[in-house]
């Protein structure tokens, strides 16, 4: 599987397709397999054609096969084979057994590609060319070769790579004047003018093994702030050099070892292998460390993988099973159970419905937000971990789960000892996990927010999309704020409801294929004409990176909000070689495992169904249509060497929230006010909170008994303040109450969906101040009409914002007003 963090979908290598079938067959016909392989090398590419080859080692391998090599010679014999081919054949064999007998017979058969038209199988050839093997051949034809490769290095009608090629292959298998000649020809380039032929030459230059110093170091530094695969190569030779040299003072200390255990360490003893190291610091943790005796081994191990590829980079890491299960639920956004969200309420220690699903069977049997769930059948919760809680209501769809249910109100003796009056009889189905939410806002604008890119994410988005068109939508806003990734066929899809059919929406580069050039397969559910706005923050990234990255390339969208996360790079998962996911029998067909399904084969017999660990590498980046890369990039001590993400045309700072008034808010949702007042006035004003929901208009005067409510609080929090937080306990009640979901974004109070609105009724040439709902809550753009500087407008409409609550209570600090005054100033002037 592939992910970008996030996104992950099945990886396909540009390898053929007879490999996937080949199996582990105990008899193959290795015959036809290389000639199969020979077939197909005519279109690949250098890349595919190494991959290819190494792959056909690994099958005759995983098959214990013997006979390859001397199936791969007799290939080599026969006359008219294609260049890519023979590449394909002689890269294959010279990874093979020993060639001592037939090294003459494969030079023989490279010569004549050194000479390619083609440039990136003359390259490749050189590359051939500097394998160990041919430093052993006879002296007559090792000379040949390398005055071959020196005249085709000194050769100014061929392409640089191919001369700087043959210049490193001659540094390999040449000695003294010959590494010489190629090392100068390698200095000549880094004397260009042309600053590419530079990299070039002093890439090659380092990868020969020349002395980093001098002339080269300085090109190397200069190489390595660059932000592309040449900087990151220049970056890893400089690091190398330092390593080296760090090497080297650590062994002018080896007489200073330091005492292990109760001995002194044998210094005439072998050293240890790598794994010992492991072990030994292992057993010094275990024995030493304060904590030593909290973990295990098997902890420390998988401590230890995943530093090794957190040290790579930040994206990849080790997935020991449980955390496998669930980055896989998570991405199937499905499950067999009862259909909610679910966990311990910190106050009360209580397993809890935070939320219903609103289309399963949890909310159709009653159950509602806040209910805690104190008995499944006759086992009771209290005190049970939340994971094993959670085991216990998930089941195969059609069978029934008997609940007890306590609410607030009732009896608290009644948590410890339920009732029959407490029942729910809920039935368990097939739960798909909602990944969207949608709103006609005001004015027909449709609101749909995506949390993830799960495998439904664009059906899910296709229903709401087409059904507010039906309903009129004049405009849409997209939101992937806080949207982390996910799959990457599902930015492909969900792309394609913006974009038209065959419209690319991304490439992926990697060293283990060729580029891929991801387009949309399907005509766009939007209109080419509709207004598109869409919602970014800091924490969108990957998938969602993708998408907005793709419409904004494309000018289908105008982008709003923060700059975006800033990953670029494409994970691959990868099983760990040695362990097996459990076997299972898959009763609905869907490919993978259901928590109901019955377990076939039980490795370790614990009575559950394990995953094996993965392995999350990152194994590619991937370019936005216009080309470009926006990975934020980070040195190893964290520090930001290139900020990276998507910035938006519309930059909006999110809602911000002196850390005081968090705090104070925080206090007063403890001693549960809110809840009480909404609990106190539902039955009387259930149709007034349920329109409060939709749009309060920012007024206290609608909430019943508003004023004394505030001042019994006695809180410094200003009067509007309160009103968010009852209005956010009100749209919770309503939610519930409808059977739907609120959106994450406010039109009441979220800045950066207000701009949004914005937007796209510019696009329309309408006015917030011309919708009656916005009236009221969205503060006019009055920063055009009066002249002010794009880059002045966002604080005058934060300032704006100030300024309304301190009408309805707040006290405004004379530093905004102060602002205010001075960026107002000059534009009322005029």
């Amino acid at each position: 599987m592939r992910s970008l963090h996030g996104f992950v979908r099945p990886f396909v290598l540009s390898l053929p397709v007879w490999i996937a079938g080949v199996g582990l067959a105990q008899q193959a016909d290795l015959h036809a397999l290389v000639t199969a392989q020979i077939e197909r090398a005519g279109e690949a590419s250098v890349t595919e054609l190494w991959l290819s080859a190494a792959k056909l080692r690994d099958v005759a391998r995983e098959m214990s096969v013997e006979g390859l090599d001397g199936e791969l010679e007799r290939s080599l014999d026969k006359s008219g084979l294609p260049e890519r081919a023979v590449l394909m054949l002689l890269a294959a064999r010279l990874e093979g057994g020993d060639t001592s007998n037939v090294k003459s017979k494969l030079l023989e058969r490279l010569t004549p590609l050194l000479a390619a038209k083609v440039d990136e199988l003359a390259v490749a050839a050189c590359g051939l060319a500097a394998d160990p093997t041919f430093r052993t051949v006879d002296a007559s034809e090792r000379r040949g070769l390398i005055e071959r490769l020196l005249a085709i290095g000194n050769d100014a009608t061929r392409a640089p790579g191919v001369r700087l090629e043959a210049a490193f292959a001659t540094c390999r298998i040449g000695m003294g004047d010959d590494v010489r000649k190629a090392r100068a020809l390698m200095n000549d380039f880094m004397e260009s003018s042309d600053s590419e032929l530079r990299a070039q030459g002093a890439l090659t230059l380092a990868r020969s093994g020349a002395e980093v110093s001098g002339r080269l170091y300085e090109e190397l530094r200069r190489l390595s702030i660059l932000p592309d695969a040449a900087g990151r190569l220049a970056l890893a030779y400089l690091e190398k050099e330092r390593t080296r040299e760090v090497g080297e003072r650590k062994l002018k200390n080896l007489a200073e070892l330091q005492k292990l255990d109760a001995g002194e360490k044998d210094v005439s003893a072998p050293p240890e292998s790598e794994f010992d190291k492991l072990k030994n610091l292992m057993r010094m943790i275990r024995r030493a460390h304060p904590d030593g005796e909290k973990v295990t081994d098997e902890q420390l191990l998988e401590a230890a993988m995943q530093g090794m590829l957190q040290s790579m980079d930040e994206h990849s890491s080790y997935l020991a099973p449980k955390s496998y299960e669930r980055f896989e639920q998570d991405l199937a956004a499905g499950y067999g159970g009862i259909g909610a969200y679910v966990g311990e309420d910190r106050q009360d220690g209580l397993f809890t419905i935070t939320r219903p699903i609103y289309s399963g069977p949890a909310y159709n049997a009653g159950l509602r937000s806040e209910d805690k769930i104190v008995r499944i059948d006759d086992w009771p919760t209290i005190g049970k971990p939340t994971d094993e809680v959670i085991k216990k209501l998930k089941g195969r769809p059609g069978t029934e789960v008997k609940l007890y249910v306590w609410r607030r109100g009732m009896d608290p003796s009644l948590i410890d000892r339920p009732t029959e009056e407490m029942v729910y009889h809920v039935g368990r189905a097939a739960i798909t996990i909602p990944t969207e939410q949608h709103q006609m806002l005001p004015g027909k604008i449709g609101m749909i927010v995506l949390n993830e890119f799960s495998r439904v994410a664009s059906d899910e988005l296709r229903k709401p999309l087409l059904d507010m068109l039906d309903a009129g939508m004049t405009g849409v806003i997209l939101d992937l704020r806080n949207n982390s990734g996910g799959l990457l066929d599902e930015a492909v899809n969900v792309a394609s409801l913006f974009l038209p059919r065959g419209t690319l929406v991304v490439s992926t580069e990697s060293p283990l294929g060729a580029t891929e050039r991801l387009k949309t397969e399907t005509d766009p559910v939007i209109p080419a004409d509709m207004p598109v706005i869409v919602l970014v923050n800091r924490f969108s990234a990957s998938a969602a990176e993708i998408v907005s990255g793709a419409l904004q390339d494309h000018r289908r969208a105008v982008l709003v909000g923060e700059r975006s996360f800033g990953k670029g790079s494409v994970q691959n998962l990868i099983a760990m070689s040695g362990y097996r996911d459990d076997v299972y029998q898959d009763e609905n067909g869907n490919g993978r495992w259901d928590n109901w399904e019955k377990i076939t084969k039980d490795w370790d017999k614990d009575g559950e169904f394990d995953f094996a660990p993965r392995v999350k590498l990152t194994i590619a980046r991937y370019l936005l249509p216009s080309g470009r890369w926006i990975h934020r990039q980070l040195d190893k001590d964290g520090t930001v060497l290139n900020q990276g993400g998507i910035v938006p045309e519309v930059v909006v700072e999110a809602n911000r929230i002196d850390a005081w008034r968090i705090e104070e808010m925080r206090r007063v949702l403890d001693i549960h006010a809110p809840r009480e007042y909404v609990d106190k006035h539902w039955a009387e004003f259930k149709e007034r909170f349920s329109q409060i929901a939709d749009n309060d208009r920012k007024d206290t005067a609608l909430y019943p008994g508003f004023d004394e409510f505030y001042k019994g609080l006695a809180t410094p929090l200003a009067p509007d303040d309160v009103r968010q937080l009852l209005r956010g306990e009100i749209r919770r009640r309503v939610q519930d109450a409808r059977g739907q979901e609120f959106p994450q974004g406010d039109f009441v109070e979220d800045l950066q969906l207000q701009e949004g609105i914005r937007q796209v009724l510019a696009k329309q040439s309408r006015r917030t101040d011309e919708i009656e709902e916005y009236r009221s809550t969205i503060q006019p753009d009055i920063a055009p009409r009066l002249n002010i500087a794009a880059a002045d407008q966002n604080k005058v409409r934060d300032a704006l914002d100030k300024l309304n609550r301190a009408l309805k209570g707040e006290r405004l600090p004379d530093a905004t007003l102060k602002e205010l005054a001075e960026l107002l100033g000059e534009s009322l002037k005029n």
